[in-house]
């Protein structure tokens, strides 16, 4: 778990992997920002380090009776849920020379375990469709492709959701369909029509299947 003392190292870290990235890939946070998940008052951060350099870090936002989530829900998570019981995975950040060895993924349980522990009941997720490293990882981790829409910038960006409790988003594992995974309209169509993206599928693939759970 990250701390104060870390922050400049965070910095560098973002610094590194967002220099020449597209816009809307990651959204890099000022120091300030940073501030409150290293000391615990906004969620936690979670970082590994490698012969003394943080290599990869990660973010969990977590709401409180002070900040609570505002505006509508995110997709699927029940309205009463919403401003205190949705917490956010955000800023996954893997130096090149790290990447391919599990540290996202790693980090990805290190926030689940977190928000558990916290009371969360749902923890939600926001990834550029692009970045198919990132969002793969999330569903390899049992987060499912819940909305997506489209930013200013031309790209578009996935929503993706998991329930703490196991039974909090029931699917209807007989009725499924296939999406090709950089096919924006596909995702689009499936995810309007009541589906949500559970797994890849090779060869390139996203298998959806029916959510019976509406909003």
């Amino acid at each position: 778990k990250l701390a104060p003392r870390d922050l400049q190292a965070m910095l560098a870290l973002q610094h590194e992997v967002t220099l020449g990235l597209p816009v809307g890939f990651v959204r890099p946070k000022t120091e300030q920002e940073l501030l409150p998940y290293v000391d615990g008052t906004r969620g936690g951060a979670y970082g590994i380090f490698e012969a003394g350099a943080l290599s990869s870090m990660a973010l969990l936002r977590i709401p409180n009776a002070k900040q609570p989530n505002q505006g509508p829900s995110f997709p699927k998570v029940p309205a009463a849920d919403w401003p205190l019981h949705t917490a956010f995975l955000e800023n996954a950040l893997v130096a090149p020379h790290a990447r391919g060895r599990g540290r996202q993924r790693a980090l990805v349980d290190a926030r689940l375990a977190h928000a558990s522990v916290a009371g969360m009941r749902w923890v939600c997720a926001g990834v550029h469709l692009g970045n198919v490293a990132s969002w793969s990882n999330l569903l390899a981790r049992g987060m499912v492709m819940v909305g997506s829409r489209r930013e200013d910038g031309g790209y578009s960006l996935v929503a993706l959701l998991k329930a703490l409790d196991a039974n909090a988003l029931p699917l209807d594992a007989s009725d499924q369909q296939e999406a090709p995974m950089h096919d924006v309209f596909a995702h689009q169509d499936l995810l309007q029509s009541g589906y949500v993206g559970v797994r890849l599928a090779p060869p390139g693939s996203v298998v959806y299947q029916r959510c019976l759970l509406s909003g």
